[in-house]
């Protein structure tokens, strides 16, 4: 089954969503949503914080040039890099609880191979040792730990394989490609 996470909701849709399932008034969440793309600009052009029930939204400013201590700063050398929003400990908590259920379209949102080029819990949990107590892990195996594809997996394994401080050392056995850890 396709996740459903890159379709978009718009505001009519959770409107009639919010009318639905929580019997509010239709149009009361846009309503309530054009009220707050007019109060919390205004609010953080004021240096303020807005904290809501989700999350709090405030300002990033970024300097345009290094400044000595003794210049003053005005408007024309701070530039907006962008607004932050840090959602709640309860918001979190409360799309984690339906988090279970979703099922993600790599499609749109592929896994990060870099977290899993380097030595990971996935990685220690998958490797397995031999008789003589050298610990190994075979593709297949590390495709089932991390939910990498094969080609993912193998391409992650052979990153280990190199640099300065390797973690794994390749080798062929018949078909199968083994790497033991160092």
């Amino acid at each position: 089954m396709a996740s459903n996470a890159y379709e978009e909701v718009g505001l009519d849709k959770l409107d009639s969503f919010c009318h639905e399932y929580e019997n509010l008034p239709r149009g009361y969440v846009t309503r309530c949503f054009n009220a707050l793309m007019y109060a919390i600009p205004s609010l953080i052009g004021e240096h303020k914080r807005v904290k809501t029930p989700i999350g709090s939204f405030y300002i990033k400013p970024q300097l345009l040039r290094t400044m000595t201590e003794d210049e003053v700063v005005t408007a024309k050398y701070i530039w907006l890099s962008g607004i932050d929003f840090r959602p709640t400990k309860e918001f979190r908590e409360a799309v984690l609880r339906q988090f279970q259920s979703i099922q993600i379209d790599r499609r749109h949102h592929p896994m990060d191979t870099n977290y899993y080029s380097q030595r990971n819990a996935e990685l220690e949990s998958c490797l397995s040792s031999d008789a003589n107590g050298n610990r190994f892990v075979t593709v297949n195996e590390y495709s089932q730990a991390t939910g990498l594809s094969a080609h993912s997996a193998r391409k992650c394994l052979e990153n280990m394989t190199k640099g300065d401080n390797p973690i794994l050392q390749k080798t062929k056995i018949g078909t199968t490609n083994v790497y033991t850890e160092i």
